[in-house]
């Protein structure tokens, strides 16, 4: 297609997601996600299940996101991994509530063993493990690259990225200038923390070769849902930013 509509982190947050979705164009523009649709926020099944139904319905680009990882890691060993997937700051408690739609579900006075929990998620959401273990680690788009997370900086050929960097690279990424060519579009890194003033908009870092886009909506007060628009024939983006609090805002920019 001409043109490609990319999402960011979305975490469970349904409500941004819908907000965003109205202002895609199916016909005109490849969808693209970035990975981390489960957890912190409410509704991490929901979302799920609406990109499920938008893969079903179009041909759309599904990237995997490290809580993803973190989830199916959970699933397959939950007695070692339940203390750390739920601390409040990764927020799995979150998404297994959503499963169980049950939003005041308490693990441990309600006496669940986190064994249960799992394999009765794993019997009645085959369906959506599957999709999940399917996702993609990088879509590329030239001269655009959409990642996660970020990729080796210290590679000419992106494909040397070793396969867990695509999800969890943080800093030595973001930080430092990468010699491959292609300009990266991640996530992960929220923008108030790559932002001199700590907003929660769109990052372009001073080369003008990455472009860090999750708002953090589920995280920080007034954090945001960013979906952006490229374009074969311009370098002009255009940007919707979907937060709690306002209507949906579209800005653009020129690379």
């Amino acid at each position: 297609m001409e043109k490609v509509f990319v999402i960011g982190d979305i975490h469970g947050s349904f409500d941004l997601l819908e907000k965003l979705l109205t202002y895609w164009n199916p016909e005109e523009e490849q969808l693209v996600f970035l990975g981390d649709y489960i957890d912190r926020g409410p509704d991490s099944l929901k979302v799920l299940k609406k990109v499920i139904e938008l893969s079903d319905q179009y041909d759309i680009v599904t990237l995997c996101g490290n809580h993803e990882q973190i989830f199916l890691n959970w699933l397959d060993k939950p007695e070692e991994v339940s203390q750390f997937y739920f601390n409040q700051k990764v927020g799995g408690i979150a998404t297994v509530q959503s499963f169980f739609d049950v939003p005041d579900l308490n693990i441990a006075s309600d006496n669940f063993s986190v064994k249960e929990l799992t394999e009765s998620i794993r019997k009645n959401n085959s369906d959506i493990i599957r999709f999940i273990k399917k996702l993609r680690s990088f879509y590329l788009w030239e001269p655009y690259l959409f990642v996660h997370a970020g990729i080796d900086a210290n590679v000419e050929n992106f494909r040397e990225t070793k396969f867990d960097d695509y999800f969890w690279i943080r800093e030595e990424f973001f930080s430092n200038p990468h010699l491959a060519k292609e300009i990266v579009v991640f996530g992960h890194t929220p923008t108030p923390l790559l932002n001199t003033d700590q907003s929660s908009d769109v990052w372009v870092s001073p080369d003008k070769k990455k472009i860090g886009i999750d708002g953090g909506g589920a995280i920080y007060e007034k954090g945001q849902l960013h979906g952006l628009v490229f374009s074969n024939n311009t370098k002009e983006i255009i940007i919707y930013s979907a937060s709690r609090s306002d209507d949906v805002k579209t800005t653009s920019m020129v690379l």
